[in-house]
C-alpha cells in the first residue's frame, strides 16, 4: 500500500469512528466512482425478481445497489458478523423492504465463530487469525449457505468479500452450487487474504472448476480469460453452456457494457 493510500484509509477510518454521518456519503460516492466498472457488470446480470446474497456487506453500500438492481420483486440477503457495522448496514437499510438482514458470518460451518477486528478498517475485519499482529476478537454467528437457504430456494447471484475467507465460504454452499444451474459469483480475489485463511487462488479456482464453472477474471474495466499470473481485484465466475442450456462464447477480452457470456 502506496504512502497516500495509507494516509486516505487512515483518514477514511477516522471520519468513521468520530464523524460517521460525513463518512457514509463520502464512502458511498467514493465506491460509486471506484467500483463503477464491477457496479456495471453486476447490472448486467441482474433484472428485477433476482435473489442475492451479499457477504461481507458492512455498512451495506453495495446491498442498497443491488436491492435497486433487484427492485421489489426480488431479495437481497445481505450478511454482516461485525457488531458496529451491522448496527449501521441495519440504521441505512432495515426499511427497505427486499433486503433480508443477517448479522452473521458466511463459512463452512454454522454454529459459534471468532470475528477478529482491525482497528486500522472497518473493512478489513476477519473470520480466521491473521497471524500478522494481535487482534481483539469478538465471539460472532456463522451460518453455510446450505444451511441458510432451503434446499430448491432460489438464489441468482452470490456476492462475496469477505476478506480471504471466499473458499470457505463456497464450501459451505456446496449443494446451492449445485442445484442452482444458472447461479452466478461475484467474488473478491485477495491472494495474500487466502493464504492467511488457510487457501489459494489455485485451490478457488479448482474448487469451482471441478463444479462445472467458467471463470473469468475482471481487471480494469476488462472482462477476460482467468489467469492466475495476474492479481485481479474482482473475478467473475458463472456457470458454462452445459449446464445452463445458454450458448457462452468464449469470451475474448472485452470491456464492460459489451455482450456478456449468460
Amino acid at each position: 500500500m502506496s504512502f497516500a493510500s495509507n494516509r486516505a484509509h487512515r483518514l477514511g477510518n477516522t471520519l468513521y469512528k468520530r464523524a460517521f454521518p460525513i463518512y457514509r456519503p463520502l464512502y458511498r460516492a467514493y465506491k460509486a466512482y471506484s467500483d463503477r466498472g464491477e457496479r456495471k457488470l453486476l447490472a448486467s446480470q441482474l433484472t428485477p425478481g433476482c435473489v442475492v446474497v451479499d457477504a461481507g456487506a458492512n455498512i451495506g453500500i453495495y446491498s442498497q445497489f443491488l436491492a435497486r438492481c433487484v427492485g421489489l420483486a426480488g431479495v437481497v440477503h445481505s450478511f454482516e458478523p461485525e457488531p458496529t457495522n451491522f448496527a449501521r448496514l441495519h440504521q441505512a437499510l432495515s426499511h427497505l423492504p427486499n433486503v433480508r438482514l443477517n448479522q452473521v458470518a458466511i463459512g463452512d460451518t454454522t454454529g459459534e465463530g471468532m470475528l477478529y477486528i482491525s482497528d486500522a478498517l472497518n473493512v478489513d475485519h476477519r473470520a480466521y487469525p491473521t497471524g500478522e499482529h494481535i487482534r481483539q476478537t469478538t465471539p460472532i454467528r456463522a451460518v453455510k449457505l446450505d444451511d441458510y437457504f432451503r434446499p430448491g430456494e432460489r438464489v441468482d447471484l452470490i456476492k462475496l468479500d469477505i476478506q480471504g475467507y471466499e473458499l470457505h465460504a463456497l464450501r459451505g454452499a456446496e449443494r446451492l452450487l449445485q442445484e442452482r444451474a444458472e447461479l452466478k459469483l461475484l467474488l473478491e480475489c485477495w491472494p495474500y487474504g487466502l493464504a492467511l485463511a488457510g487457501g489459494s487462488t489455485t485451490q478457488l479456482h479448482g474448487f469451482l472448476r471441478q463444479r462445472g464453472f467458467k471463470v473469468y477474471q475482471f481487471h480494469n474495466g476488462v472482462l477476460s480469460d482467468f489467469t492466475m499470473m495476474l492479481t485481479s481485484r474482482f473475478i467473475l465466475i458463472y456457470l458454462p453452456s452445459d449446464r445452463n442450456h445458454n450458448s457462452a462464447p468464449t469470451p475474448t477480452e472485452s470491456k464492460v457494457g459489451s455482450a456478456l457470456p449468460n
